[in-house]
């Protein structure tokens, strides 16, 4: 029987060490994971105040103004800019020169017919 108790306790200090080694690597986990939190905020403030973020933000700038060109270009000047989406404009872009060329000549229609309308009232 004392040979059954020994066992038994063997065991179960072997849990209790097992649960506090346990314990231990959720402890410094944790520790490893505030370090990484901070190490990536840190990380992303010196990356916000370089030349090479600044850079490209006025890349990013540059391409979506001229992306607005492109597209202001094509539309009619009647056109209700309140009513502009991201995924029309995206549409006209992604056309390419047949979706310029398609609004350019409905841009040209409308501008006659305004005209039009014009020499009418006089």
């Amino acid at each position: 029987m004392g040979n059954l108790a020994n066992k038994l306790n063997k065991a179960y200090a072997g849990e209790v060490k097992q649960a506090l080694k346990a314990k231990s690597r959720s402890k410094e986990l944790e520790s490893l994971k505030l370090k990484l939190e901070d190490r990536k905020k840190n990380a992303l403030e010196t990356f916000t105040q370089s030349e090479e973020y600044n850079n490209e933000m006025v890349e990013c700038f540059n391409n979506g103004f001229e992306m607005f060109r492109d597209y202001a270009s094509v539309i009619s000047p009647d056109h209700n800019w309140s009513e502009i989406d991201v995924a029309g404009v995206w549409q006209v872009l992604n056309m390419g020169s047949d979706g310029m060329a398609h609004h350019s000549l409905m841009h040209a229609a409308r501008r006659k017919e305004k005209d039009m309308d014009l020499l009418m009232d006089l």
